[in-house]
C-alpha cells in the first residue's frame, strides 16, 4: 500500500475517532455491563473509549499523536478488579530519523488528575486480562500500540471524582509527551459508581 493510500487511512480514522468523541451526548461514554459467557465474569465498560491528543508543530502541522483510553472492570464471583486500556497511535510520519523518539518507546505512564500525579506501574503492563476472553477495546489503526496496566479501587474513585485529567508519558532517551482530552472526552463518574470501586483511606 503506498504512502498515500496509508495517510488517507489515517484521516479516515482520524475522523471516525472524532466523531465518536465530540458527540454533544455523553451517552457515547456511558458505563454498561455485559457477561463474559466463557468465564462468567461481569464486566464494566465505557461505550467509546476517550480520546486524548498530543501535538508536535515543529513535525506536522495538521498531524498529531493520539491516545484512546478506556476503563474495565472485572468482577469475577465477587472477586473485583479494575483495568486501564491504552492504545497509541499517530498520523504523523515519523520517518527513519537517527535519534528520533518513536511512539512505541513507551518506558513510563502517568495520569495527572486535577494537576496530581498518579503513576501507573508500567511493569505490571499485561496482554490478558483475568476473566476477560477479548478486551473491548480497540483503538481506530492497526498499527496502534496497546497498553493493559491495573488500576485499584482508589485509583478508580479518584479518577471518577476528577476533573481533570491529562496523561504524561516519557520515551526512551528522555522525551516526554504530554496528551489532553479531545473536545467532549467525557468523566469517570458513571463508570466509577457502576464499578463500585470503594474508596481506600
Amino acid at each position: 500500500m503506498g504512502a498515500a493510500a496509508i495517510r488517507r487511512l489515517l484521516a479516515a480514522a482520524v475522523a471516525a475517532a472524532l466523531v465518536a468523541s465530540c458527540g454533544t451526548a455523553e451517552p457515547g461514554r456511558r458505563a454498561g455491563e455485559y457477561l463474559d459467557d466463557a468465564t462468567g465474569a461481569t464486566l464494566t465498560r465505557v461505550e467509546q473509549p476517550f480520546l486524548l491528543f498530543s501535538d508536535d508543530p515543529a513535525r506536522a502541522a495538521n498531524a498529531r499523536d493520539y491516545l484512546s483510553a478506556a476503563p474495565l472492570a472485572v468482577n469475577q464471583s465477587g472477586r473485583r478488579s479494575w483495568w486501564l486500556w491504552l492504545g497509541l497511535w499517530s498520523t504523523i510520519d515519523r520517518g527513519v530519523s537517527v535519534g528520533d523518539p518513536q511512539l512505541a518507546d513507551v518506558t513510563a505512564i502517568q495520569l495527572i488528575v486535577d494537576g496530581e500525579p498518579m503513576e501507573l506501574d508500567l511493569g505490571a503492563r499485561v496482554d490478558r486480562i483475568p476473566g476477560v476472553t477479548t478486551v473491548p477495546y480497540a483503538a481506530p489503526v492497526a498499527t496502534a500500540r496497546p497498553f493493559i496496566l491495573p488500576l485499584t479501587g482508589s485509583q478508580v474513585t479518584r479518577l471518577g471524582r476528577g476533573t481533570s485529567i491529562l496523561v504524561r508519558t516519557e520515551l526512551a532517551g528522555g522525551a516526554a509527551l504530554l496528551w489532553e482530552p479531545w473536545i467532549g472526552s467525557g468523566d469517570w463518574t458513571g463508570f466509577a459508581e457502576l464499578a463500585a470501586a470503594a474508596p481506600v483511606p
